[in-house]
């Protein structure tokens, strides 16, 4: 049992070596900066698929879809037939963004409601309008 995870687990290290491989190449092709445009290149079912998180850069790419296929049908002689590109989310920043406040209060908003909450007698209302200060 432990030899066929370990084959497994070999043939997936080996894929993604093959795709990193593969998105370096293209990055190298098109002469982008990585620190500044994260780029995934794939291929699925005859098809070249573009992956970046970045939708400005997205559009980039498809000014330039058909030369990047060329230049990997070139690199591993096949034949793909078509581009797709896509944009990808990446979760931590959609967390990230949901963490923050979804409003601010201004200061002098904020001690108008501190009055209001200090005259209110029902001390759980009075909590509860002080948490959104």
């Amino acid at each position: 049992m432990r030899a066929s995870k370990n084959i497994v687990i070999k043939h997936i290290t080996e894929h993604l070596d093959q795709l990193n491989s593969l998105s370096d190449s293209v990055a190298d092709f098109l002469r982008i900066n990585r620190k500044i445009h994260h780029l995934w290149v794939s291929i699925e079912k005859n098809k070249l698929l573009l992956m970046t998180d970045d939708s400005s850069f997205a559009t980039q790419l498809r000014f330039q879809q058909q030369r990047v296929r060329q230049h990997v049908n070139q690199l591993f002689l096949i034949k793909l037939k078509s581009v797709k590109i896509k944009i990808i989310v990446i979760k931590h920043q959609a967390k990230e963004a949901a963490k923050e406040k979804p409003f601010q209060i201004l200061p002098q908003t904020a001690d108008i409601l501190s009055s209001i909450a200090d005259g209110i007698e029902d001390e759980e209302i009075r909590e509860t309008l002080r948490r959104l200060l």
